[in-house]
């Protein structure tokens, strides 16, 4: 229909409205291409979607010919993608290949310098040696009773602090002569040396972009980032309750300021958000700065409601509480500051006077076999006996003013008496004596942890950040690797092509992606430099300072560079024998059923009972084990559902061939977190119902269960639906 409206002459030119950035002006040049169109194209360039946003850029539209260097920019980017990504996988793969293996080993410009990212975890990790270490923590009293724990410290400046020791018999010449002065009316005992006080305040967090949710939602609730991507879709285009989700900017235009009575007005009249938006309504605040930001706002600005009012209770879980985040967050924004008491106690045991004995300030770093670890694994550690007096720093906060933590949803929470961040500390005042108990803990250093999807976000947003080069750094200071609309798919790549696992909540790299990083003989392909380089370019190249042409020249160059160097590699064994990446789809119910390879789809129309993929391992066990006999694929059976069509493979279910004349039926390949196999997925279709087998539910429940055929469910739910009964 684009097409053809692009087509007729009845028409003087043609608006480019698509996103104000590369990729939308991309998508247009691709449409308007395709159709080949001839009209004069115009510019809408808006960031939001307000009354006065769109009357304002109507009123400045600009000819197309200004942006054609940023298109210019869009289609190098978008060929050299594809020019790298497919020679390098073919190349990698066929160099690898032994005897009859099929393995597949995809590169990506984002792919897998994010697969590097947890590759390097996991050596880390699995390389990292255990040192043992010992602290000195003491428990203070005072005479009315009131009590806090408190870590030896070293306090010697201009020498670092230091808490830990690596010799246990030093830390215990601090225990033994400190516990011969706890007492209260020891004149070298405990007392308080230092207190310092002083009022914080918190500002209320930035709006979300697609990433920040992404990686609240994982950490509060344990969604992934495709299913957070999928449900904040769904809460804009089927609900219109929140903006569009694909943002990076986590800030508003000027032109949102008129909207907001609109929005607070939509969330008063919502039982859960009255209490915080009625008094926005009765009394408008001003627009804060740190919202407010128009040099912040790019392509979108940041995710908010759009003023909707809906009963919450319509809404399944996944998209309450992500409309909960939102709102809440939204909200806050428009609330004062929280404020805090934050205390920090020095309390000296001892003379006061520091003595200078040998080799008292000579610390050795804690040993990591890699160096990856985190700060508090790289800590200094002291080996000899520290010179008296001994010091214990405690330190406590105190919420005075909660402010936006309030609409946020942050109550107050009862610490127990300790010596962390929020421990609550008793009345104290310096010179006061304080009765002491002394002991020695011993531990070992930690490794750094695992990734989990939200810490993985994180990373590929600030990627490029250590890039020493200034100018590549600076490139990628917006980007990182991939976009917020792009991330979730990348991950939902690398283990659906058995680089990486899902462990719970955390991502670990397989031993195939180790190995595929490992064997890769040119290591640009697995660093975020390879970004930062395009990037900078492409960002000349949007500015007239380079040109298409000569970066599409360099770009055949590198790729030629990149095969050779494949060439001449020797033969990774471990590529060689790793097991072919399974194809583990964990995809959004959501999603359109992409259309089925070409292969398959011919293989269907000559010979419907060919099966179009090998079994996995994982399918062969669980034929065996509830003895299906899977005589024939789902690939080929009839739709049960318009009775005309034939089942084929997806990239995310099977779905019958008539899908485009208009038959819905699908059959995904994962049902509540767990993956169908071709055997059960055969026999739902052939009786109706697959055999009881254990389903384990959100919360941690497990369920014997079986799946039955529901040709009345909606396209998104899939006929495959659960029956505990």
């Amino acid at each position: 229909a684009v097409a053809r409206l692009l087509c007729e002459k009845r028409f003087s030119a043609v608006i480019n409205a698509c996103d104000a950035g590369r990729e939308g002006e991309l998508i247009f040049r691709y449409v308007y291409d395709l159709a080949g169109s001839r009209l004069p194209v115009m510019r809408l360039w808006i960031s939001s979607m307000t009354d006065e946003a769109i009357r304002n850029g109507f009123a400045q539209l600009r000819s197309g010919h200004d942006y054609e260097p940023l298109a210019a920019a869009a289609r190098c980017r978008s060929e050299a993608d594809w020019l790298v990504g497919l020679n390098a996988t073919r190349a990698v793969t066929v160099r690898h290949r032994s005897g009859g293996s099929q393995n597949l080993y995809s590169i990506g410009r984002v792919q897998t310098p994010t697969l590097a990212l947890l590759v390097e975890r996991e050596r880390a990790i699995r390389q990292f040696v255990p040192q043992d270490y010992w602290e000195v923590r003491t428990q203070l009293e005072t005479n009315t009773g009131g009590g806090f724990r408190a870590l030896w410290t070293r306090l010697v400046p201009p020498l670092p602090k230091l808490t830990r020791f690596g010799s246990q018999a030093a830390a215990d010449v601090v225990v033994q002569r400190c516990a011969e002065h706890g007492k209260l009316d020891d004149a070298l005992g405990p007392v308080v040396e230092t207190l310092e006080q002083k009022k914080t305040r918190e500002p209320p967090p930035y709006l979300f972009d697609l990433t920040s949710l992404q990686r609240t939602a994982n950490r509060r609730f344990g969604l992934s980032a495709s299913r957070t991507l999928e449900v904040a879709q769904a809460l804009y285009e089927r609900h219109k309750l929140l903006t569009y989700p694909r943002t990076d900017s986590r800030h508003l235009s000027q032109d949102m300021v008129g909207e907001l009575p609109k929005l607070f007005r939509g969330l008063a009249e919502m039982a859960d958000y009255t209490p915080f938006a009625r008094p926005l309504v009765q009394n408008p605040p001003l627009p804060p700065r740190r919202v407010f930001d128009d040099k912040k706002v790019h392509d979108h600005h940041a995710i908010v409601p759009t003023g909707k009012t809906t009963d919450l209770s319509r809404l399944d879980r996944d998209e309450r509480r992500l409309f909960d985040l939102v709102a809440r967050r939204f909200l806050s924004a428009f609330y004062p500051d929280a404020e805090f008491a934050n205390t920090e106690v020095v309390v000296r045991v001892g003379p006061a006077a520091v003595s200078k004995l040998p080799g008292a300030a000579k610390p050795r770093p804690a040993k990591s076999a890699t160096g990856a670890g985190s700060e508090e694994e790289n800590e200094a550690m002291l080996d000899t006996e520290p010179p008296p007096p001994d010091r214990f720093v405690a330190r406590g906060r105190i919420r005075l003013v909660p402010g936006w933590q309030v609409v946020a949803g942050f109550g107050e929470t009862p610490v127990e008496p300790g010596e962390g961040e929020d421990a609550t500390l008793p009345i104290l005042s310096v010179g006061q004596k304080l009765l002491g108990r002394f002991e020695l803990i011993s531990k070992q250093t930690k490794p750094p942890p695992r990734h989990t999807e939200g810490t993985l976000l994180a990373a590929m947003e600030t990627a490029g950040r250590q890039i020493e080069d200034e100018e590549l750094r600076a490139a990628m200071k917006d980007s990182g690797l991939g976009t917020p609309a792009t991330r979730a798919s990348i991950i939902e790549t690398l283990v659906k092509r058995g680089f990486v696992q899902r462990n719970g909540k955390q991502i670990t790299a397989t031993d195939t992606g180790m190995a595929l990083v490992a064997a890769l003989p040119v290591p640009s392909l697995a660093s975020a430099e390879l970004t930062g380089s395009w990037e900078a370019r492409l960002s000349r190249i949007a500015r007239r300072e380079d040109s298409r042409e000569a970066f599409m020249r360099d770009i055949g160059t590198y790729v030629t560079e990149v095969v050779e160097a494949v060439r001449k590699a020797p033969v990774d064994r471990a590529m060689a024998a790793a097991v072919a990446p399974q194809s583990q789809a964990v995809s959004s119910p959501k999603q359109a059923l992409p259309n089925p390879p070409a292969r398959t789809r011919a293989q269907s129309k000559s010979n419907p009972g060919t099966t179009a993929t090998k079994s996995t391992a994982a399918t062969k066990k669980t034929t065996a084990k509830t003895k299906v006999p899977p005589p024939q694929a789902v690939n080929g059976l009839p739709c049960p559902q318009c009775k005309q069509g034939s089942l084929l493979r997806g990239n995310k279910g099977w779905g019958c061939s008539r899908w485009k004349q208009g038959c819905g039926f699908v059959i995904w390949f994962e049902i509540e977190g767990k993956a169908l196999s071709e055997a059960e997925a055969a026999e739902l279709v052939t009786k109706g119902k697959t055999r009881k087998s254990v389903w384990s539910l959100p919360g941690g429940k497990k369920v014997s269960a079986r799946l039955v055929l529901n040709l009345k469910a909606t396209r998104e739910q899939g006929a495959a639906q659960l029956d505990p009964s």
